[in-house]
């Protein structure tokens, strides 16, 4: 992406972020900013609205992307979009995780997060559901291979950036 691009792409953001008065209405929503006080999703859109800038921290990161934000707000703001809007450009700018890159790596060798656990396996077969069907691994690294993930998660691992 250019960065006439990641201008635009700010100003869009910034647009979509004006409806917010900042009511914190979101932060208190926030499952993630109970446990973790130091990413507050309001100040990430009053930056966008003060300044029109992004501040790439790496603290965007830890947005679990669970929509309560949004289904708050009474603005409307789609918070979670802006937040993932900001780590796309913080990606750009090769500021990912090591714990994300990490968590690539597995989806790249395994096809999947993580294993389904034992009780949510038993909870399936009580509820007469089939088992879960195995990723095609081949083809996940098919994408990671045609997308360019591959060399971007070289490039992520050679910046180590931890959230601040």
């Amino acid at each position: 992406m250019e960065k006439s691009r990641d201008d635009e792409r700010i100003k869009e953001i910034q647009k979509s972020a004006q409806p917010c008065f900042q009511c914190g209405i979101c932060a208190a929503s926030c499952p993630v900013f109970r446990v973790a006080p130091e990413f507050n999703p309001r100040l990430a859109v009053d930056e966008v609205i003060r300044t029109g800038k992004v501040e790439v921290t790496g603290r965007e990161w830890s947005c679990a992307y669970c929509l309560m934000c949004e289904q708050r707000c009474p603005m409307g703001v789609a918070l979670s979009e802006i937040l993932m809007d900001i780590k796309n450009l913080s990606a750009h700018d090769g500021k990912v995780p090591a714990s994300i890159v990490e968590m690539m790596d597995v989806i790249r060798y395994t096809g999947k997060v993580s294993q389904a656990s034992t009780s949510s396996k038993r909870k399936r077969e009580e509820l007469g559901l089939p088992d879960l069907p195995a990723p095609d691994v081949e083809e996940v690294q098919k994408i990671f291979e045609l997308t360019g993930a591959i060399d971007r998660l070289a490039r992520y691992r050679e910046a180590e950036v931890e959230p601040e």
